[in-house]
């Protein structure tokens, strides 16, 4: 092989001008001279050949695995603490007596003692897991327990007493003789850390049921919510229809115009299915569409004016707020109304939450109360829906104006969007 000063691991091969020579030995192309830093090649010197660099892959975890570790360090730490404190006990009794300490030997004795008891603790896991002692199943329970932890006692001094002999300590003792002069001390041992393993699993059981307690709560509430939006949109749908007949027996081509609008609204309700939330610009292309068909039937004594603040435009508002608000004041309002007339929309921050509000100045009768009507199923459904969504931080109010008109006012908690929600707004074409 040809002794060059570098060699090289490239990520891709190099340049056709470069006479790099490929090694076939190590798999690597060997550059000469001095090591450029272009084209992702990774440079190294050697003495004498080219040789391959070997890099130590990064271990990754998995959540589970990350856990054992964790119940593992904790219950090498746990069995440490009570070695040490053993020991203290042990050095302040001699220290009464006035016997000398011999610490190298008190110290392997007693941490031999509760490390041979630690090498049990899976199992003891296993155990209260396989047959916890509750009051559906203790009578099968207690007996295999009580059998389990006379089985570890057996175990533990058949280990204990040879590694003692091993290290020259308590050379006298013998298997038995130990078993029979701390057979019950080791069971109550072995009682006391089953008891807190359990205490452990009860607690475990309890948070995993807390959490699939929210998670059905959850999938409830967001189901309920995807009933009543499902009610709007065949209700919205059967009024626009309706329109779209009567207008055709008197305009034909607007009665076109309006059933395009329509399909183009609906195209853009199907881009948010899913989603209880979406902006408050969204919200308002949606309402903008709506408008234009509501248009299409009230002509030109129709007029819609907006004011909303800047702040609030990437707020989140619920998915088909406007429209049941804005049926409302045209059914009740405008088309009660011979003359023009005017709807207003605005939203702005008051009082620390996004206020939206819808104005008409038709002179119709207000639609009361925003529940238990028939008639009333848009606004009934819009108030249902928001107290499945922010619970009693929000509000719903109807009032009738003093000189003409109804308003219709709808308070949120402040929510702004994420990046990604705010991403994707729709035109309002």
């Amino acid at each position: 092989m040809n002794r060059m000063p570098y060699s090289a691991v490239a990520r891709e091969q190099p340049p056709a001008d470069w006479n790099v020579p490929f090694v076939p030995s190590t798999g690597l192309f060997a550059v000469p001279g001095s090591p450029p830093a272009v084209h992702g090649i990774l440079l190294s010197r050697t003495p004498q050949t080219a040789e391959p660099i070997i890099t130590t892959p990064r271990i990754r975890l998995s959540e589970s695995h990350r856990a054992i570790v964790v119940q593992v360090v904790i219950a090498f730490a746990a069995w440490t603490f009570l070695a040490a404190l053993s020991s203290s006990q042990t050095v302040v009794y001699l220290m009464q007596r006035g016997q000398p300490i011999l610490w190298r030997d008190m110290l392997t004795s007693r941490f031999a003692d509760w490390y041979t008891c630690a090498l049990f603790t899976p199992l003891l896991f296993l155990l209260a897991r396989r047959y916890p002692i509750d009051r559906r199943s203790w009578r099968v329970s207690l007996p295999v327990t009580l059998a389990v932890t006379s089985i570890c006692v057996l175990l533990k001094y058949s280990l204990l007493v040879p590694i003692e002999h091993a290290l020259d300590l308590n050379l006298r003792a013998t298997i038995w003789s130990e078993i029979s002069r701390n057979f019950a001390n080791e069971s109550m041992a072995f009682w006391a850390v089953i008891g807190i393993i359990h205490a452990l699993e009860f607690n475990r059981r309890f948070r995993e049921r807390e959490k699939a307690e929210a998670d059905l709560r959850v999938r409830l509430s967001e189901a309920q919510l995807e009933a009543l939006r499902s009610q709007i949109h065949p209700h919205f749908l059967f009024n626009t229809l309706h329109g779209i007949s009567t207008l055709m027996h008197r305009d034909v081509e607007a009665a076109d115009t309006m059933l395009t609008r329509l399909s183009d609204l609906l195209r853009l309700t199907l881009k948010h299915r899913g989603e209880n939330e979406i902006t408050l610009q969204e919200e308002l292309s949606l309402a903008g569409h709506y408008l234009e068909i509501m248009r299409i039937r009230f002509g030109d004594r129709l007029t819609v004016t907006e004011e909303i603040a800047p702040a609030v435009s990437s707020m989140l508002v619920p998915q088909f707020l406007l429209q049941p608000l804005l049926e409302n004041a045209l059914e009740h309002g405008v088309a009660r109304t011979a003359g023009p007339a005017t709807v207003n929309i605005s939203a702005g921050v008051v009082d620390d939450h996004l206020e939206i509000t819808v104005t008409d100045s038709g002179r119709g009768s207000m639609e009361a109360p925003l529940v238990g009507r028939r008639h009333g199923l848009g606004l009934a459904n819009t108030r249902l829906r928001l107290e499945q969504l922010y619970g009693a931080d929000q509000s719903i109010s109807l009032e009738k104006l003093s000189d003409a008109g109804t308003r219709v006012a709808v308070r949120l908690p402040l929510r702004a969007a994420s990046p990604r929600q705010r991403s994707a707004v729709p035109s309002v074409a």
